[in-house]
């Protein structure tokens, strides 16, 4: 039988998971991605600003779980996150085909599993690839090949920095 203290332990770490999933949402909010890219006059690659910002955004966070709770709750945090996301609308506003918002979770669920298991920078990126395939294959939308690839050496440096952030920030907690 559990003792009331590690059930307590458990009780802090979903209110954790919920607290983090939600700042992440958040910061979607306070940062909007399309912003970014029409700044940089780059509007035409697909998901730009989940490229760019996926670091502050979401693999801090992921991060941060892990690195306070323990593996695979980074994974619980991301998927939480999408599904909060998924819960305000369409995936990209694509309502067609109906199911394209399973690629929004796919790509989060890979980069929770990622950032938890592997870094943040691999979690970033691969969150970036399905996005892109899934945008590739049902709008034949891609991001030109010397932009493409920028967009993703400077996904994979946001996840990495703010995965190495979320365990400096873990120590000082």
């Amino acid at each position: 039988m559990r003792s009331a203290e590690s059930a307590r332990g458990e009780i802090v770490k979903y209110l954790g998971v919920v607290m983090l999933s939600v700042a992440g949402l958040m910061m979607s909010y306070f940062f909007p991605t399309h912003t970014v890219s029409k700044a940089l006059g780059i509007e035409g690659v697909p998901c730009l600003g989940l490229g760019l910002l996926s670091g502050i955004l979401y693999v801090f966070w992921i991060a941060l779980a892990r690195e306070l709770f323990g593996r695979g709750w980074g994974v619980a945090v991301s998927v939480l996150t999408v599904s909060l996301l998924l819960l305000n609308g369409p995936w990209y506003g694509v309502v067609n085909p109906p199911y394209f918002g399973a690629f929004g979770f796919v790509s989060f669920l890979l980069m929770g599993v990622l950032t938890d298991f592997v870094n943040g920078g691999v979690g970033s990126l691969a969150c970036l690839l399905v996005n892109w395939i899934a945008f590739y294959v049902f709008r034949g939308v891609h991001a030109p090949l010397m932009i493409g690839i920028a967009v993703l050496v400077a996904t994979f440096v946001s996840g990495y920095v703010f995965d190495v952030l979320a365990k400096k920030v873990a120590e000082l907690l």
